[in-house]
């Protein structure tokens, strides 16, 4: 069996604190902007006219931020020319958003912030082509900031979202977490990393995306089709993990400044530490992080889950320059990982290995009136499966390589509407290698062309877009699963069209009318062997259709000085739905059920609704549901890993202890889940055992969880803060519907657990 030691992780966090001692500057907004380009200029203040200092005032389109002063002022120097959207925020007051155009001459922007007690989601930028608050998004948004990340303390994308209404978390261990959107996951739900999607193989349901959200300062959900904007694979939903802006030290004196988290959760023996710098020089802005992590085993409340443990190691560098030009900016990620797959047999020890190599590059320009924007990014996955610990030979290899790029034009006002028209490319080439075989190798060119609109009328908001994509695949010959070199071509247009009415100040109704699709990958297509993965031997369909979606949304939005709540609905109709059906064959080899890819028909159909309240000052009520009731309408049967009715709820209180501690808080809350009736009967073979061999677990199950923290009195040089987390307090047997680990142990949930995290700032 093998096991990793947390020493490890203390060298590296210890190596990453002695790199982030050096120098520190500390800047302050600059009072007087130079004059040889015009500067946005103003004051944020309260209703009596108070300063609101420290507020934080971002132009987003340019991610440049800066912070008022003790009188509320605030300078964004250099600006160029164009129409941009500016937010305002500040702890204790609800967000303001202001689209400006900036000409030749300076631009005066004074805001009033009202003082709100619940914490109002920030500005998206992900669901529409100009950023608006999450709340004023015509389509279903969630914005989960840096704060609710750092109190999740979780190691992967799906299971930091999983508290998300409408979003669960298809898990294998703790290493890999895919998001489930609705009931969608996989190549129906597209991954971002600050706009560039990612290309990590996620047809595997052992597959999952390659992304850190340590160094995250928001992540953006979209739930429901977006592919009018990201084309192929957002037929589910978008997930954007966005770091913060790159600095600048425009009109200020040079900086440097670095952060340090480490952490350390009991039941699996799971330390992990992150190291951030950044720094800046006039127009010249840089970044470097460092994250770490590492787990044993996982323990559930009866035994310990043998072969459960994982380690991942990431980091990412990016310099960027702001200029009266425009911005231009890179960036570069790598992710290291060694995941070890709990297999039937206890004494199986195989696993994998994932090497991820990401870079972007990053231009803005205004073209007078106009404003263009391209990125061009680069992506290299190389997963590697060994069938025991001691194995140095690859049974499986995998390699993708994907080169994206993407332009778009922002006009200005055209009478009430402001958009871009945009064009995007990819190619993406796969290659095998190692000694099993399962889809041959293959490069796909995709082109897109699109356009999306939105309107401010009165009490209404309006979005609009549409899409063409075109995509050409070769695929060569491979006679070890009987595939000749062929092509094969696809062709799509997708739509989108968006509505909000404000009923009165605190009441919004919306509705949303979207078509997604997504276009089969080589997997669906021409696979033919054994996948480990789903414990079957699949034989795709290489005369697979695209998938095609509508999906309506209609809900109701409520924001009040103390409470914040939505309740949705939405009926999602997908036609030529790519599924797997079983036959009555065996594959000799394996032993395996042979199961063939085929396509039919889709009804996904749902309710979501959460709700914030602060009843005073110092109390925060939280609560969420969702229910999605998943049919195949070909064969009439239910969808596979479709969640159950889930509800969350939680209460906080919070505040500073005198003069001692500072945003301080306690809190308790948990999670009921519903047992899920509606099984496939594919699926429910595979559950039989785990659902039916013990009778807790044929019930739903609940989980109660605890968190308390605080920030530590500091010098004005440094500030620490401590969050402490106990989940699962009751310590209760539960089999999590979405595990996939259920088909090969009983009630594979985590056991009582405790966290606890430690983060400065120099």
């Amino acid at each position: 069996m093998l096991r990793f030691r947390s020493s490890r992780a203390a060298y590296v966090a210890a190596l990453l604190l002695l790199c982030s001692i050096g120098h520190r500057a500390y800047a302050t907004p600059a009072r007087h902007p130079p004059a040889d380009a015009p500067s946005i200029t103003g004051r944020v203040t309260t209703p009596d006219g108070t300063p609101v200092t420290g507020a934080l005032v971002e132009v987003l389109d340019l991610e440049r931020t800066v912070a008022t002063d003790d009188e509320g002022r605030y300078v964004v120097s250099r600006m160029p020319t164009g129409t941009f959207v500016v937010s305002f925020r500040a702890i204790g007051y609800a967000p303001e958003v202001r689209r400006v155009t900036i000409g030749s001459t300076n631009l005066t922007l004074d805001v009033t912030l009202k003082p709100s007690p619940i914490e109002l989601p920030s500005v998206q930028i992900t669901a529409t082509a100009n950023a608006t608050s999450a709340l004023e998004s015509p389509q279903p948004t969630t914005v989960v900031d840096a704060e609710a990340i750092r109190r999740t303390q979780a190691p992967s994308l799906g299971a930091t979202l999983q508290g998300v209404a409408g979003v669960h978390n298809l898990s294998t261990g703790v290493g890999i977490g895919k998001p489930v959107i609705r009931g969608l996951t996989s190549n129906r739900v597209l991954i971002l990393d600050n706009g560039q999607r990612l290309e990590t193989q996620q047809w595997g349901d052992e597959h999952g995306p390659n992304i850190e959200v340590a160094g995250a300062d928001r992540i953006e959900v979209i739930r429901g089709p977006a592919s009018v904007l990201y084309g192929s694979d957002a037929l589910g939903g978008v997930i954007n993990v966005i770091p913060a802006g790159l600095p600048d030290a425009i009109g200020r004196s040079p900086f440097m400044h670095a952060r340090l988290s480490g952490g350390f959760a009991t039941d699996n023996r799971q330390p992990d530490g992150t190291i951030a710098i950044e720094g800046a020089s006039g127009g010249l802005g840089f970044r470097a992080s460092g994250t770490g992590r590492t787990s044993g085993n996982i323990h559930t409340p009866n035994y310990e889950l043998w072969n459960s443990g994982n380690r991942a190691v990431s980091g990412t560098s990016e310099l960027g320059y702001h200029g009266s030009f425009g911005t231009v900016s890179g960036r570069y990620t790598y992710r290291d990982e060694r995941i070890e797959l709990t297999d039937e047999d206890p004494t199986a020890t195989p696993y994998q290995r994932i090497g991820e190599h990401r870079a972007r590059l990053d231009l803005l320009f205004p073209l007078g009136a106009y404003r263009l924007q391209a990125n061009a990014g680069y992506e290299r996955n190389r997963r590697r499966e060994f069938e025991e610990a001691a194995a140095t030979d690859v049974a499986l290899g995998l390699l993708s390589t994907a080169f994206t790029s993407d332009l778009h034009i922002h006009h200005p006002m055209v009478g009430p509407f402001i958009g871009i028209i945009g064009l995007s490319g990819q190619h993406t080439q796969f290659d095998k290698f190692g000694e099993e075989t399962l889809i041959p190798n293959s490069r796909a060119n995709n082109l897109g062309v699109y356009a999306f609109e939105q309107a401010e009328l009165g009490p209404w908001r309006l979005s609009l877009g549409a899409r063409y994509d075109y995509r050409h695949l070769d695929v060569s010959d491979d006679a070890d699963i009987g595939v000749t070199a062929q092509t094969r071509t696809w062709n799509s247009v997708t739509g989108n069209v968006g509505l909000l009415y404000h009923v009165a100040e605190p009441v919004a109704l919306v509705l949303n009318l979207g078509r997604g699709f997504r276009t089969p990958s080589t997997f669906d297509l021409f696979s033919n062997g054994v996948h480990e993965g789903t414990i079957a031997f699949e034989r795709g369909n290489a005369n697979l259709k695209n998938e095609t979606s509508i999906n309506t949304d209609l809900a109701v939005r409520v924001l009040s000085s103390n409470a914040v709540a939505e309740l949705g609905g939405f009926v999602n109709v997908i036609q030529d739905f790519i599924f797997t059906v079983p036959t009555t064959e065996t594959d000799p080899a394996s032993g395996f059920q042979i199961f063939d890819v085929s396509q039919g028909d889709a009804l996904l159909s749902g309710v979501e609704t959460s709700i914030d309240v602060h009843p005073t000052a110092y109390l925060h009520l939280h609560g969420t549901a969702d229910y999605v009731r998943g049919q195949n309408t070909t064969t009439h049967e239910p969808l596979p890993s479709i969640p159950p009715l889930r509800a969350t709820y939680g209460v906080r209180l919070e505040g500073d202890l005198g003069t001692a501690l500072h945003d301080a808080y306690l809190s308790v809350g948990g999670e009921t889940n519903a047992r899920q009736t509606r099984v496939n009967p594919s699926e429910a073979a595979f559950f039989a055992e785990a659902f039916d061999g013990a009778g807790y677990q044929s019930a739903g199950y609940t989980l109660v969880n605890v968190g308390a923290g605080c920030a530590l009195p500091t010098s004005t040089a440094w500030s620490m803060r401590v969050d402490l987390t106990l989940r699962n307090v009751l310590n209760t047997a539960y089999a999590d519907y979405l595990s996939r680990l259920k088909t090969n142990a009983l009630n594979p949930g985590q056991g009582r657990s405790l966290g606890a995290r430690v983060t400065m700032e120099f």
